[in-house]
C-alpha cells in the first residue's frame, strides 16, 4: 500500500473514532427520570417520595437520575395520571378518585367499608392489585399502591351527632364518595383537596370528609372545629405511583430489578408514613380546640345501613362492565374482618 492510501486510511479511522465517541459517552451517561408529585413539598407524602428519588440514585450508583417536581410544578393533580401515560412525567403519584370511571374496578378499595388506621388500606390496595391484576392500568408499570387513613366527617360550624344534622350541608367529597354524602343528607361538592381550604373560607363549602393527616397537611383543620369519627362508614383514597411504560421498557435489567425491590419497600415505608401523620394530624386538630364527636351504635349502625346502596351501585356498574364486581368486593370486606375497629 503507498504512503499516501495508508495516510488517508488512519484518518478515516481517527475521523470515525471521533464520530463514535458522543455515542459512547451517552451510554454511560445517567438515565433521568421526571418524578412528579402534587403534594405540597413540606406533607410526608412528598417528602416521602423525594426520598425515594435519592434512594434510587444511591442504589444504581448514578446510573439513575431522578428530577423531583413537588406541588403540582410539573403536573396538576386530575391530571397526574394521563402525564404519566404520555411521558410528561416518567414517574408520578395519583389519587384514583380524581378520574372517576377510570379505574372501574379499584373503586372498591375507596368505599367507606369502615377503615380502622392508616396501615391496612395501604396494604389492602396492593393485595387487591396482586389479586385482580385490573386491565385498567395496563398502560403503565404498576410501581405501588397507598391509602390514606379513614376518612371522616369534619364541618367549619356545625357539629354532626346523627345523620339530621348533616341535612344540607354542602359536604367537600371527591370520587365515588361523593353518592356516599348524598345518602347521608349532605350536599356533596366535588374538587381536590388542593382546592378545600379556599372553599371553606369562602363558604362554597360547609366541611368535609377527609383523613386527619388531610386537616394538617392542607391547613385546612385552621377552619374546621367538629369532626364526628363515624369509623364505621370511613371511606380511603387510594392512590398510584405508576412509571410510563416505554421509560420502564427502556431501562436497563439491574434498574428494573432495583426498582422492582425499591417498591417492595416503599409500599411498607408508604403504609407507615400514613399512619403517622393520621396520628399527628387527630393530635394537631385536639391541640387546636376542636370537639371530637363519636357516634352512638345506634346511630353508626344507621349510617352503615345508609351506605348499602353504594355497593349494591358497584356491583351492578361492574357487572354491567364485565368486571368482577362481587369478587372484588367480598375480598375487600374478607381483608377488613381482621381489621374491623371493634
Amino acid at each position: 500500500m503507498k504512503r499516501g492510501s495508508i495516510a488517508s486510511a488512519l484518518a478515516l479511522v481517527l475521523v470515525a473514532s471521533l464520530f463514535a465517541l458522543p455515542a459512547c459517552y451517552a451510554a454511560d451517561k445517567a438515565v433521568t427520570l421526571k418524578v412528579a408529585n402534587w403534594f405540597p413539598i413540606t406533607h410526608q407524602q412528598s417528602v416521602l417520595l423525594e426520598a425515594w428519588c435519592k434512594d434510587l440514585e444511591k442504589r444504581t450508583n448514578g446510573k439513575v437520575k431522578a428530577n423531583y417536581y413537588p406541588g403540582g410544578t410539573l403536573v396538576p393533580a386530575a391530571q397526574a395520571y394521563d402525564a404519566v401515560t404520555k411521558g410528561i412525567s416518567d414517574v408520578g403519584n395519583h389519587v384514583l378518585g380524581y378520574t372517576v370511571g377510570r379505574f372501574p374496578l379499584s373503586e372498591v378499595i375507596d368505599l367507606p367499608h369502615g377503615y380502622p388506621d392508616g396501615i391496612v388500606p395501604t396494604r389492602l390496595a396492593n393485595a387487591f392489585y396482586a389479586k385482580f391484576k385490573p386491565k385498567e392500568f395496563d398502560d403503565v408499570k404498576i410501581l405501588w399502591f397507598h391509602s390514606q387513613g379513614p376518612g371522616l366527617v369534619h364541618t367549619k360550624s356545625k357539629p354532626i351527632n346523627n345523620l339530621d344534622d348533616l341535612k344540607g350541608l354542602k359536604m367537600r367529597t371527591y370520587g365515588s364518595n361523593a353518592k356516599f354524602m348524598a345518602l347521608l343528607g349532605g350536599v356533596p361538592v366535588a374538587m381536590p383537596m388542593t382546592d378545600v381550604y379556599d372553599a371553606l373560607s369562602r363558604g362554597v363549602a360547609d366541611g368535609l370528609m377527609c383523613s386527619y393527616e388531610a386537616l394538617e397537611g392542607f391547613r385546612t383543620g385552621e377552619q374546621i372545629k367538629f369532626t364526628t369519627e363515624n369509623y364505621g362508614t370511613a371511606y380511603t383514597a387510594c392512590f398510584v405511583v405508576a412509571m410510563n411504560k416505554n421509560k420502564w421498557n427502556s431501562l436497563p435489567p439491574d434498574v428494573q430489578k432495583t426498582i422492582d425491590e425499591m417498591s417492595r419497600e416503599y409500599q411498607g415505608k408508604y403504609a407507615a408514613m400514613w399512619d403517622g401523620i393520621e396520628r399527628h394530624g387527630k393530635e394537631y386538630m385536639v391541640k387546636r380546640g376542636t370537639k371530637i364527636i363519636s357516634l352512638s351504635k345506634e346511630e353508626e349502625a344507621r349510617w352503615v345501613e345508609r351506605a348499602q346502596p353504594v355497593y349494591d351501585d358497584y356491583v351492578k356498574r361492574m357487572k354491567d362492565k364485565g368486571l368482577p364486581g362481587v369478587e372484588a368486593l367480598k375480598f375487600v370486606r374478607d381483608y377488613l374482618k381482621t381489621y374491623s375497629k371493634k
